[in-house]
């Protein structure tokens, strides 16, 4: 976990992608300190400094929990999220069981609808080759397909990318894989949200949350804003920082203060 203040009544809360872990959001630690915004990042069991999970196929429930126990121990009682990918499937569990916490929502690359079939059946498939075989190659698919062309040419930060999801667990991926299999369709919470959102997509996504499937959220929701960041593909705080920290700091500054998202 990692804050700028604890016992804070309210913050952000940084939810990361699968298979990486807190220090995604790298880019926004600095960024956040700056505006004087607090803010928490947690880790998911078994990835980044998070024990290992307690089981090998936990309900994907289990995760939003665990987030929601961390925040109990701080004394956070209000979260403004931003969530990425599997971060933001943890968003709409969130605002479905825990909607006291909630003051805001930024999702970021992700999508409500649950998995097809043939798609939970593959992501059971990958769990057990994971631990079979090791974590390298999902490594190599994970960089392939979640980063942009831009982000592919930086050398530095693809390396930093493949080092943040090395310290990922197999035990750890293979039971993230195996909850989101089983992670429900939140399509009908969205008519539900009655908080200011942030939707975010990166514009190169061609491969795992396109910019029109991220839309629906904003289309299906009362959605404050729509965002789709250039020069990124599904990890586009990590990847065009410099973009992503101009348009979001300055709407979260506005919910923090007065709980009204600033025109963009």
């Amino acid at each position: 976990m990692r804050g700028v203040k604890l016992f804070t009544p309210k913050a952000v809360l940084f939810l990361h992608a699968f298979p990486l872990n807190k220090r995604m959001f790298v880019y926004q630690f600095k960024a956040l300190e700056e505006a004087n915004i607090p803010y928490i990042a947690i880790d998911y069991p078994g990835f980044g400094n998070a024990p290992l999970p307690i089981s090998q196929d936990p309900p994907f429930e289990f995760y939003t929990d665990y987030v929601v126990q961390k925040l109990s121990e701080l004394g956070i009682k209000k979260v403004i999220p931003i969530g990425v990918s599997m971060g933001g499937y943890i968003m709409f569990d969130l605002f479905k069981r825990y909607r006291e916490l909630i003051d805001g929502l930024i999702f970021v690359a992700t999508r409500a609808e649950e998995d097809p079939p043939e798609r939970k059946k593959q992501r059971y498939q990958l769990a057990q080759k994971v631990l079979n075989e090791g974590k390298d190659f999902l490594i190599e698919t994970m960089l392939e397909v979640q980063t942009s062309p831009a982000t592919k040419k930086d050398g530095k930060k693809i390396e930093l990318l493949k080092c943040i999801m090395e310290e990922a667990t197999p035990q750890g991926i293979a039971a993230a894989l195996r909850g989101m299999a089983k992670r429900p369709d939140y399509t009908p919470l969205l008519k539900e949200i009655n908080v200011p959102t942030l939707v975010v997509a990166g514009a190169n996504d061609t491969k795992v949350t396109p910019p029109e499937v991220v839309k629906r959220i904003c289309d299906e929701s009362n959605c404050s804003l729509y965002l789709e960041v250039p020069n990124a593909a599904h990890l586009p705080p990590f990847e065009n920082p410099q973009f992503f920290n101009e348009k979001v700091i300055p709407w979260l500054k506005s919910i923090i203060t007065d709980g009204n998202p600033e025109c963009l």
